[in-house]
């Protein structure tokens, strides 16, 4: 019985110490967002976060000028894309994702990105293509997938760049796993009859990528981040596709593998807490946040606005 109390003192005291730590911790994020928030510009509204609908993903088109951004419900109900004129910053449209079966998407949906064509969003080991032209057009309040694809990785964040399609991992154990415990990011290259069954290129990920954007000079960026209890990162990464590469079996297909690791790490910097998707344009790069959603009440602080931050101030 004493041995029981001690157990149990020992429990809630730990318990107490991590609690006190997550509080200070809580406190110290706030305070730090506000000394620099003079760092951050607002530029557009975050669309899609109330009634528990959560922003996930972000692109931009150069051929219409907009954003693109989806946003997925916490209880199921079907997720969604919005267009942001990107002049004007007032909101287009509203659309339903569909299925090319017809059938709403109520999956988590990620990553969004565009080739100023094709349209593709990514989520739960699946890839949804839509028609660009098709989104920007329709006067329905949905739009169809035009081809729907079983992919051999998670898909949480995608990116189109140069020719090469990238749809990447998202871990953190044991909450969200992958195989071999090792995060990948996969590339198509989409003049070669896109096949996702046969990537062009792999590279291992760090832990808790949310988005990703590859800069002018083929840096390669993502966003990290967990929860509202810890900042979310920048990783800014030098162009790993120039070093030497060894080979990754995925579908009986040797693929050339690389690593981004903290040898070809540039930078690392704090940014406030539930970064997620992010897009690169005019040296500057846009930072959607998650913790706007209403599902979490209690997240601060709370970032309405896509954040802007000028890339030359990152690269240091």
């Amino acid at each position: 019985m004493k041995l029981l109390k001690k157990i149990i003192k020992y429990i809630l005291l730990t318990m107490l110490i991590l609690l006190t730590i997550l509080i200070i911790n809580y406190i110290r994020i706030n305070i730090n967002y506000y000394i620099n928030k003079n760092k951050y510009e607002e530029s557009f509204l975050i669309q899609g976060n109330k009634n528990k609908y959560t922003p996930q993903g972000l692109a931009y088109s150069k051929k219409y000028n907009i954003i693109l951004q989806t946003s997925y419900n916490k209880n199921h109900h079907v997720s969604m894309l919005y267009i942001t004129n990107y002049k004007t910053g007032k909101l287009k449209k509203e659309l339903k994702l569909k299925e090319i079966n017809n059938s709403y998407n109520t999956n988590h949906v990620g990553g969004i990105t565009t080739d100023e064509e094709k349209v593709w969003i990514s989520n739960d080991y699946e890839i949804n293509e839509y028609n660009l032209n098709e989104i920007i057009n329709t006067k329905k309040n949905y739009i169809k997938s035009t081809n729907n694809k079983i992919i051999p990785n998670r898909g949480d964040f995608c990116l189109y760049n140069n020719n090469i399609l990238w749809i990447g991992d998202f871990y953190l154990k044991p909450f969200y796993n992958v195989p071999n415990n090792n995060p990948l990011l996969i590339g198509y290259n989409i003049k070669d009859n896109l096949d996702y069954n046969n990537p062009d290129y792999i590279i291992s990920l760090p832990k808790m990528v949310q988005g990703m954007a590859i800069t002018n000079d083929n840096k390669f960026i993502f966003t990290t981040s967990f929860t509202y209890l810890i900042n979310s990162n920048l990783l800014i990464y030098d162009n790993v596709l120039k070093e030497k590469n060894s080979y990754y079996r995925i579908n009986n297909k040797q693929v050339p593998y690389y690593k981004f690791s903290n040898k070809n790490l540039i930078n690392k910097i704090k940014v406030p807490p539930m970064a997620e998707g992010i897009f690169y344009k005019d040296n500057y790069l846009y930072i959607l946040f998650e913790n706007s959603s209403d599902t979490y009440q209690y997240a601060y602080p709370k970032l309405y606005s896509i954040l802007k931050l000028k890339i030359n101030k990152l690269e240091k």
